[in-house]
């Protein structure tokens, strides 16, 4: 099977951090596993806090 050839003329150059900054902007704000903080609300919820001095 024969690949074709990529044409490089038409690609944009982006460097990662700009990159990164726009995924970043994307995502501010946003709870990204709403599940995992339940849990863990939960588990902190349950859990009894015990001071040893």
């Amino acid at each position: 099977m024969k690949t074709k050839e990529n044409n490089s003329k038409n690609l944009v150059s982006i460097p990662e951090n700009s990159l990164l900054a726009l995924v970043a902007f994307k995502l501010k704000d946003r709870v990204l596993f709403p599940e995992k903080i339940e849990e863990a609300k939960k588990y902190l919820k349950n859990m009894k806090v015990v001071a040893r001095y």
